[in-house]
């Protein structure tokens, strides 16, 4: 008898156990997002680490990723100035803002335009006339896809970030004219950026002749207006004066 009353005795015992039920699978890294998968952590461990071959052998290097709107309202010609249009200006801005960066500074720029979100140049210190045909050779056209090319650019600098083992400074330029296109709202990059304490990229942007932008973020994004050819490279200027001493701008004239 007592064999066959263990049974049911046991089964009535696992049936009022307080154990939770099985856990769900953990979300795979598509199922999280970006966001999650970069988290309080720098630079982010979604990629292999770079080999000791990749490792920069300056980690105190200033790394620089500039975005660049070339949107079709960037062929509108208010605040351009003296220029034909905010492109025309832009470029010209570009060149001269070029010339301070340091030469031991990675720069990178991504742009888009009508082809969309590209990585123009990639960061590297021996690149700065690739730089300047990239800027000159871009045409308006096109949305304006923020949130896209925020994250090309974030992704930019966290691939040097492991080339620097974390160390260095880091400043993501964001020139534009425009309200994002529809789905390219770029908060969530914004915020995943700032709120992780361990994430050092510098977020700054230089609103083009715009009333509002969703990367004015006061408190995270360094945001100015730019109404005008000379204050778009004073802007500039000053975002370069805050990482590293040089000459700032004093006029601003198309050659």
């Amino acid at each position: 008898m007592t064999r066959i009353l263990l049974v049911p005795v046991v089964l009535l015992i696992a049936a009022c156990s307080d154990q939770p039920d099985t856990p769900e699978p953990a979300p795979t890294p598509s199922e999280m997002g970006w966001s999650a998968i970069t988290e309080q952590q720098w630079p982010p461990r979604n990629e292999a680490p770079a080999t000791e071959a990749d490792l920069d052998i300056n980690p105190g290097r200033v790394n620089i990723a500039v975005v660049l709107d070339m949107s079709g309202s960037m062929a509108e010609s208010r605040c351009a100035g003296e220029h034909r249009d905010k492109a025309a200006a832009a470029r010209v801005a570009m060149g001269r803002w070029i010339e301070s960066v340091p030469d031991d500074a990675n720069l990178g720029l991504v742009t888009f335009d009508a082809a969309g979100v590209e990585v123009a140049v990639s960061p590297g210190t021996g690149n700065r006339e690739a730089f300047r045909r990239a800027v000159g050779t871009t045409r308006p056209g096109g949305g304006t896809p923020l949130r896209s090319s925020l994250q090309e650019a974030h992704e930019l600098l966290a691939a040097q970030g492991r080339r620097q083992l974390g160390y260095g400074r880091y400043q993501l330029i964001v020139v534009t004219d425009g309200a994002h296109s529809s789905g390219e709202d770029p908060a969530p990059i914004i915020e995943t950026i700032v709120t992780n304490p361990a994430n050092p990229v510098e977020l700054h942007t230089i609103g083009f002749c715009i009333d509002d932008s969703a990367l004015r973020r006061p408190g995270w994004v360094n945001y100015q207006s730019a109404n005008n050819p000379a204050e778009l490279a004073q802007g500039l200027s000053r975002v370069l004066a805050e990482s590293t001493a040089f000459e700032p701008l004093e006029d601003f004239h198309e050659n």
